[in-house]
């Protein structure tokens, strides 16, 4: 009896020693992978930084502004060419009792308005 107790506690022994040697395995082979990953997400993380870099070099005003004089002929409209809001309602709708005359610069909210009635229509 002796014998038989001592085999099965032997193997239950050797059961348990392989059960713990398999769980050490796994927890390792997870850090592993876990340092991969954190490796790879700084790798990215870098990556995502020099991307925003050149957006930010490609999207400049200044740089935009120096290939379109380099590759195109036009230049900002003359402020004679330009309507205003009123203008332009009268142009659309062919109105022709309407001002000719400009109207002032700082009137924003006037020509907001015309606007937006244009657009109702």
């Amino acid at each position: 009896m002796f014998r038989l107790t001592s085999i099965f506690l032997c193997a239950l022994f050797l059961a348990a020693v392989a059960g713990r040697y398999s769980a050490e395995e796994s927890v390792s082979a997870a850090q592993e992978a876990l340092l991969q990953l954190d490796v790879e997400y700084a790798e990215e993380a870098r990556r995502v930084q020099m991307l925003r870099a050149e957006i930010a070099y490609l999207e400049s005003p200044e740089r935009l502004a120096k290939v379109a004089r380099a590759t195109t002929d036009l230049r900002p409209p003359a402020p004679e060419t330009l309507l205003t809001a009123q203008q332009f309602k009268s142009a659309m709708i062919g109105d022709e009792a309407a001002p000719a005359a400009p109207a002032p610069h700082g009137d924003v909210i006037e020509n907001a308005i015309v606007m937006v009635q244009l657009a109702d229509e």
